[in-house]
C-alpha cells in the first residue's frame, strides 16, 4: 500500500510540472489495462483499428464495422505512433447496468483560474465480438466529467454526455467542453452507459495537446530583422537577439527556418549557431521568430513576420591611408597605423598578395619596404571576408619616400656674429646642400664638433633661427664627448638641401681673446652614396670678446 501511495505521489507531482500538457489516451494493445498517468475503476483495455485489447490472446475478437476497421482515431498523436507501439491507438470502457461499470479519470494540475479552457476529445460505441458469438450490445451513452481535486467536499464544474444513435455509434464523434476552473487541480472522469446487464463499450480519443491554444494571436517584435557579417562561414546565436515585445509567462520564444508554424521548429542547439541566410543570393533564408505555448502545443500566429536575415556581405578594410614612410633611422613600418578602426588589428590579416595567397605577414607593426593588402579573417567565424573570387583593394605601400642616387652634398655655416662676450648666445644654422640632380639614400649625416670654451643645444621641433625656418624633425641627433651627430630621417632629394638650426653659448671660464674652431663635416660614410668628398666641411672660428 505504500509503494502504491508513493508512486501515486511521484504521479501528482509529474502532472504538476507538465500543467496541461494532457497524457493521450493511447498504448499498446492490451486487456485489463490503461493509458499511462490514469487510474482505473474496473477493467479498461486498450484497443487499436485492428483489434480490440479485451482479450489479446484470442484472434477472433473482431470489431463489428465493414472489413472489421475501426475509423482513425482523431488523435493526432496516436495517428504519429509507430506501428506496434500504439498507432492509432485508444483506451475502452466496459458498461452495463450494475454488472460492468468501468471509469477512468486523471487529475490535472496547473490550471489558473480566471482563465476558460476549451477541451476536446473524441468518442465512439462500435461494438465487438468473439467470433462465432453475436456482437455485444451498443452502448447508450459516454459521458465526460470534469470536478475539482482536494476541495471539501469536490463538485463537478463540467460535464457532457453523448448519446448514441445509429448515425454515429460506429464512428469517432468530436466533442468540446468549455469550462472555467475552480481550483489549479481538476480531475478528468471517463465512463459511459449500456441498458441491460451484458455490457456494451465506450471508447475516448484524447489528444496529447486536447486545450484549445491560450496565446493571443501576436507577432513577435524583433529589435532587428538584419543582422550582416563579414565572414561567409560565420554562425549567428538566435539566443543573442534582441526582442522588443513580452513574452507571455505561459509561452517560450522558438525560432523556425521557415515562416509557417506548421515548418520544423529549431532545436536549441540548432537555434545557437545557425548559418548564412544569403549563401545562394538567389535563395535567401531568414530565420522566424514565433511565441510558443508547449502546454499547448500551438503558436501565437500561424504565420511569423518576425523575420530575420543574417546575411554575408564581402567587406574591405577600412584604411586612413595607403602609403606609410619609413625613415633611415627607422626602416620598419607600421601597418597597423593605417587601419581606420584601431581595434580591427586583432581581426585584420596582411598578405603580400591581393587574394589572401602565400605567407601572411606575422608582425603587422615591423614590416619592411613593400606593398600590403588587409583582410578581415576569423577562424571561428569562416577565414576571409572576401572569397576566393574577390580581391583586396585595400592596399598600403611601405617605403622610404626618396628613390636613392648619386648626390653630391656639402654643408655651410650661418651666424650672425663669431664674437661672443662674457655668457654670450647665438643662433647658428648649418645647411646641407645636395647640389647634384640625384637623390641621396638614408646614410645622411653629419657631425658638429664640441668646444670645450662653448655649448651647443638645438631643439628635435621644426622651427627657426635667425628668422630662418629650420627642420631639425627630419633629423635625429646623437651626442659623445666629442660631436654631436645629426642623421637625416630620409634622404635628401636632388637640388635640395635642409637647414638644422642650433643655439652656442660662450661658458663662464672661457677667457677673453680665446680662439675656438667650430667644424661641420659629412664624413665619407655618410655621404648619402656620393663620391665627390672635395666639399664635405666648413670650419669657423669662434672668438671669446
Amino acid at each position: 500500500m505504500k509503494a502504491i501511495l508513493f508512486s501515486c505521489l511521484l504521479l501528482l507531482c509529474s502532472l504538476l510540472l507538465s500543467a496541461q500538457q494532457f497524457s493521450p489516451t493511447t498504448g499498446v494493445r492490451c486487456a485489463n489495462c490503461v493509458p499511462a498517468n490514469y487510474n482505473a475503476i474496473g477493467t479498461p483495455f486498450i484497443s487499436d483499428v485492428d483489434r480490440p485489447g479485451l482479450n489479446i490472446n484470442s484472434p477472433n475478437y473482431l470489431w463489428d464495422i465493414y472489413m472489421s476497421l475501426v475509423d482513425t482515431p482523431p488523435s493526432l498523436y496516436s495517428q504519429q505512433l509507430p506501428i506496434g507501439q500504439g498507432k492509432n491507438s485508444f483506451v475502452s470502457l466496459k458498461t452495463s447496468e450494475g454488472v460492468q461499470n468501468d471509469k477512468l479519470y486523471i487529475d490535472v494540475s496547473g490550471f489558473d483560474i480566471n482563465k476558460t479552457y476549451v477541451f476536446r476529445y473524441s468518442v465512439s460505441a462500435i461494438g465487438m465480438y468473439d467470433y462465432p458469438a453475436p456482437v455485444s450490445p451498443y452502448a447508450e451513452s459516454a459521458t465526460m466529467e470534469i470536478g475539482t481535486v482536494g476541495q471539501n467536499p469536490n463538485f463537478i464544474i463540467a460535464s457532457q454526455t453523448t448519446t448514441f444513435d445509429a448515425s454515429n455509434k460506429k464512428h469517432w464523434t468530436k466533442r468540446v467542453i468549455t469550462f472555467k476552473p475552480a481550483s489549479s487541480t481538476l480531475r478528468f472522469r471517463l465512463s459511459g452507459k449500456t441498458p441491460g446487464q451484458t455490457p456494451g463499450y465506450v471508447h475516448f480519443s484524447i489528444d496529447k495537446y486536447p486545450f484549445d491554444c491560450q496565446l493571443l494571436n501576436t507577432q513577435v517584435e524583433l529589435s532587428r530583422s538584419l543582422i550582416e557579417t563579414p565572414f561567409p562561414n560565420d554562425k549567428l546565436d538566435l539566443s543573442t537577439v534582441g526582442i522588443k515585445s513580452a513574452t507571455t509567462p505561459t509561452a517560450e520564444l522558438v525560432w523556425k527556418a521557415g515562416p509557417n508554424s506548421t515548418d520544423p521548429t529549431l532545436t536549441p542547439q540548432q537555434a545557437a549557431s545557425v548559418a548564412i541566410s544569403n549563401q545562394d543570393p538567389a535563395n535567401v533564408k531568414p530565420y522566424y521568430a514565433f511565441y510558443y505555448a508547449k502546454d499547448f502545443n500551438c503558436y501565437s500566429a500561424s504565420v511569423s513576420q518576425a523575420e530575420l536575415k543574417f546575411n554575408y556581405v564581402p567587406t574591405q578594410v577600412p584604411l586612413t591611408k595607403t602609403s606609410i614612410a619609413v625613415s633611415c633611422a627607422d626602416p620598419k613600418g607600421n601597418l597597423t597605423s593605417a587601419l581606420e578602426y584601431p581595434d580591427d588589428d586583432s581581426r585584420v590579416v596582411w598578405f603580400k598578395t591581393n587574394d589572401h595567397q602565400g605567407e601572411v605577414v606575422y608582425n603587422a607593426t615591423q614590416v619592411d619596404p613593400g606593398d600590403y593588402y588587409a583582410f578581415y579573417y576569423s577562424l571561428s567565424k569562416g577565414g576571409y571576408s572576401l572569397p576566393a573570387n574577390q580581391v583586396s583593394t585595400k592596399q598600403v605601400t611601405v617605403g622610404n619616400p626618396i628613390m636613392p642616387g648619386i648626390p653630391d652634398l656639402g654643408p655651410t655655416i650661418s651666424i650672425n656674429s663669431l664674437f661672443f662676450l662674457a655668457n654670450g648666445s647665438k643662433d647658428f644654422t648649418v645647411k646641407i646642400h645636395n647640389i647634384k640632380a640625384e637623390n641621396s639614400n638614408c646614410s645622411v649625416y653629419f657631425k658638429v664638433s664640441k668646444l670645450p670654451g662653448f655649448n651647443i643645444t638645438y631643439s628635435t621641433q621644426a622651427g627657426q633661427s635667425n628668422g630662418v625656418p629650420t627642420n631639425n624633425d627630419f633629423w635625429t641627433f646623437v651626442e659623445s664627448d666629442s660631436y654631436i651627430t645629426v642623421t637625416s630621417k630620409y634622404g635628401i632629394t636632388a637640388s635640395n638641401y635642409s637647414v638644422v638650426g642650433f643655439n652656442i653659448t660662450r661658458n663662464a671660464g672661457t677667457p677673453a681673446g680665446a680662439k675656438q674652431n667650430l667644424s661641420i663635416t659629412i664624413p665619407q660614410p655618410g655621404g648619402g652614396g656620393e663620391t665627390n668628398v672635395s666639399n664635405n666641411q666648413t670650419i669657423t672660428t669662434l672668438t671669446a670678446d
